[in-house]
């Protein structure tokens, strides 16, 4: 078995709406080590022009900023915001941040029934089981039917990653699914950290499972 394993997880939040004449949808891709340490953060940003606007202006912090789909340019202003000079048409653009992120992420794994460490599983064979686990540490005050709640911010937890067929064999996956090109399995995993408590559902006898 490979000494270690590297994570890809997507935290996919909800659309946010920057403007009448604009919609933004923002996915962030973390690249983790294998008990689930962050190494590298890439957030990607997608900017509806609703209106065909010959300009986008968008609050963003983030370092290294690209545009990914197209020639169209930025400036940045005093305050941080960035202005994309967008012709009409969408903006995609990512870029990297060092902030820490609103949703922890754990891997622990457990090898023949016993707990092993990530890097003591170099070399041996047995069967593992690897768990993935999401906690979600933003929460918000909304209004609910006039009521004051807090509840955790809405997050989709995509983890992904690639094993090869000469190294694992009898792959199963629980909330997720698992694709073959033939020499790997590539395994995707999905979570919702906080949507249970969100609905309220902690024990109640519902027969629904939302993973975290």
């Amino acid at each position: 078995m490979a000494a270690s394993m590297i994570l890809c997880a997507s935290m996919a939040a909800a659309p946010v709406y920057a403007a009448d004449s604009q919609e933004k949808e923002e996915t962030v891709y973390v690249k983790a080590d294998a008990e689930g340490n962050t190494q590298t953060v890439i957030v990607s940003d997608w900017l509806k022009n609703k209106k065909k606007s010959a300009e986008i202006k968008d609050a963003t912090d983030l370092n290294d900023i690209e545009n990914v789909k197209g020639d169209e340019t930025y400036t940045t202003d005093s305050e941080g915001s960035v202005s994309w000079k967008s012709e009409g048409k969408d903006i995609y653009y990512q870029g990297t941040t060092d902030k820490e992120l609103p949703v922890d992420v754990e891997i622990t794994y457990t090898l023949d029934g016993k707990k092993v460490e990530a890097k003591d599983l170099k070399g041996k064979d047995g069967k593992l089981e690897m768990k993935v686990q999401y906690t979600n540490q933003s929460k918000e005050t909304v209004d609910v039917s006039g009521e004051s709640v807090e509840m955790y911010t809405p997050f989709a937890m995509v983890t992904a990653m690639m094993l090869p067929n000469d190294e694992y064999t009898n792959v199963t996956i629980d909330h997720g699914k698992i694709v073959s090109d033939g020499d790997k399995n590539i395994v995707v995993g999905l979570g919702f950290p906080g949507l249970e408590e969100n609905l309220n559902l902690e024990g109640k006898d519902i027969d629904i499972d939302i993973p975290d």
